[in-house]
Order: C-alpha cells, then sequence, then structure tokens
C-alpha cells in the first residue's frame, strides 16, 4: 500500500523497523513474539521463524528497547491505524512501501545483534589511546569507563606492541579506519572519536549536528557498522576488536557448547545439566545457527539441509509433510543451516 506523504509524516524509522518485521510473518503473531524479534531474544521459536522466513537481518536491531516502550510504540502504531492488536496478536492494516530493506540493506542483526555495540566501544577507546600516544598525554580519563571493554583493548595493544612500535601500531591502526571511512558514511562516526583535547560526541549529538531524527541516525549507523563487520577479513587489526561469536549465545546454550567442545555427547550434556533432550536441542539449533563451522552432521545430512532450502514454506508442518523421514528437530536444523555456514561433517 503506498501512503501520502501526510500519512506517513508521524512515522519513524523505528516505526519503520517495526512494521517491516511484523510485514515479515504471514500470519498474526503476539506481541511478546515480535519483542522477542526485535530485541533479539534466542527463544525457540524466534530463532526458528526468522530463519523461516528470512527475517534474520532484522533479528535483534533494538536489543536495547524496553517492553513498556515497546508496547507504547505498538499501541501509537495502532492508533494511527497501520495495525490491529487483539487478543490473536498484531496485524497489519495495510503494508506501507516504505524502502526500510533497500536503504538498510546491509543489517545483519542476527550475526551481530550482541557484538556491535562492544565493538564499537573497544573502537572509541583505541582511537582515543592511540591519539594521545600522538599527543604525547599520559594522564586521561578513558572515554569508554566499562572495565572489561578497557581489559580488552588494553590486551589488544599489548600483542601489537609485541611485533611493533607505538607509532607503527598507530599507522597501521589509522589506515584501517581510513579505509573503512573512504566506503562508510564518514560523518555518523568521526564526530564519536575522542582524542588530545577532543571529547566524542554522543550519537544523539551527532544526530543533531546532521539534523537526523534519532532513530534514523541510529539505523543509519547500525547499518554502516554491519556492513564493516561482514568485510573485517579486509581489517586485521580492527578484526580482533570483535567479541567472539559465542556471545551472540543465551548463558545456557553457550554452557552446552562448552560441554560439546570437551568432546562430551548430548546424553552426558544432558546428565551433567540436568536438562531434557528438547532443551539440548533448542541450543543446539541456536548453536548451529550463531556459531561459525558448528558440525551438525550427527543429526542432519547434506542432502536433507539441500531439500529444504529449495522449497519456500510457510511452516513445519508443510516441511515436515514433504519431509515424512525428517523430525522437527531436523528440520529446523535444516532451516538454519544454509545461511549460518554450520556443516554438515
Amino acid at each position: 500500500m503506498k501512503v501520502s506523504e501526510m500519512e506517513w509524516a508521524n512515522v519513524d524509522v523505528l516505526d519503520e523497523y517495526l512494521l517491516h518485521v511484523i510485514a515479515a510473518f504471514p500470519r498474526k503473531r503476539k506481541p511478546a513474539f515480535l519483542y522477542a524479534i526485535v530485541t533479539g531474544k534466542r527463544t525457540g521459536q524466534a530463532v526458528q521463524d526468522s530463519h523461516l522466513f528470512d527475517v534474520t537481518r532484522f533479528f535483534g536491531c533494538v536489543p536495547m528497547m524496553r517492553q513498556r516502550y515497546f508496547d507504547a510504540r505498538l499501541g501509537q502504531l495502532r492508533d494511527a491505524g497501520w495495525i490491529a492488536l487483539d487478543e490473536d496478536g498484531v496485524s497489519l492494516l495495510g503494508v506501507p512501501e516504505s524502502g526500510f530493506a533497500e536503504r538498510f540493506a546491509d543489517l545483519d542483526g542476527f550475526s551481530f545483534q550482541s557484538r556491535t555495540a562492544p565493538f564499537f566501544e573497544r573502537l572509541l577507546l583505541a582511537v582515543q589511546v592511540f591519539s594521545n600516544w600522538k599527543h604525547e598525554r599520559k594522564r586521561y580519563l578513558p572515554i569508554v569507563r566499562d572495565e572489561e571493554t578497557q581489559f580488552v583493548v588494553k590486551q589488544w595493544l599489548g600483542h601489537l606492541l609485541q611485533e611493533r612500535t607505538r607509532n607503527e601500531a598507530r599507522t597501521a591502526f589509522y589506515r584501517e579506519l581510513a579505509m573503512w571511512l573512504q566506503d562508510a558514511k564518514a560523518d555518523l562516526y568521526v564526530p564519536r572519536f575522542s582524542g588530545g583535547d577532543y571529547i566524542g560526541k554522543t550519537g544523539l549529538q551527532v544526530a543533531d549536528e546532521l539534523d537526523m531524527e534519532p532513530w534514523a541516525y541510529y539505523f543509519e549507523w547500525l547499518d554502516g557498522l554491519h556492513k564493516l563487520l561482514a568485510q573485517l577479513e579486509r581489517f586485521p587489526m580492527l578484526q580482533k576488536l570483535l567479541p567472539d561469536a559465542t556471545r551472540e549465545l543465551t548463558t545456557s546454550a553457550q554452557e552446552t557448547l562448552h560441554l560439546l567442545r570437551q568432546g562430551l555427547d548430548t546424553e552426558r550434556v544432558m546428565a551433567i545439566r540436568r536438562l531434557k533432550w528438547s532443551t539440548i536441542q533448542d541450543h543446539l539449533v541456536e548453536i548451529a545457527a550463531t556459531v561459525p563451522d558448528f558440525s551438525v552432521g550427527a543429526w542432519i545430512d547434506e542432502a536433507a539441509v539441500d531439500g529444504v532450502a529449495q522449497g519456500t514454506w510457510q511452516s513445519l508442518k508443510e516441511i515436515k509433510e514433504a519431509f515424512g523421514e525428517l523430525d522437527y528437530f531436523q528440520i529446523r536444523l535444516a532451516l538454519i543451516v544454509k545461511r549460518s555456514g554450520a556443516k554438515c561433517n
């Protein structure tokens, strides 16, 4: 449905995002499910359906959003006539052609939702350190006060200085930074950096300077960072600032993965953790969707994955009817393997 400028005037980029996510699912969904999708809560249903309906790029793009604020936003969209809310869930009353997906073509929330902010904080601190090295300033307040961030950057710098001098490290770092910013929207990021007597601005301050609506700035900022994170192999120094993919896992799935990496089979993991097989299945699906090169060959083969990947499905039941030899756990694995990079061997 095309909308007039007047109708669209009160819809900001966050509303566009929410409407896009709602439109991605073919039937009504409960607000709790939609909240899990947009904030990146890796429930079994959210992980499964985000892959089934190709919503992974938009998964978890606003992890900081509180439930109360989300509910208020849905209420505003209802009052504006964009959606209907009832006991069965949320439904669209029209599908706006906002171009959200095309405008933010590099979003990859499922891959980077929990790693983007820590990466950027580490980057901010690294820029400040290198700048103060140049200005020979030894005493200054770190722009990022988080102790984990400070520890990681300190370790990162220590490894760099084992191989090169301070000047060599600073030159190589700024070369990578310049390479990235040459192809990025630099005005979104450069004002955030600190060094010498300059204190970087907040995101809201930069948005105001650029005359951008805050949520428009946020999604532009996020889209650009996801584009960078997807090609970090080109930037070996920056790459080492990215948290490991396991950070995306729920705490419980991390514990299961830790035991699996010790060589324990799933029965032993179930016994140690006192969990049901269905819970371990949820963990395995989450791990396969999140951790590169995780092998699912013990549960499904490549032929089954290829078969499921060739179809367009509206539900797991449809897949089950087409592939009766597969159980629902195998079907869930098949849905995520092609996109995630998990292996069948």
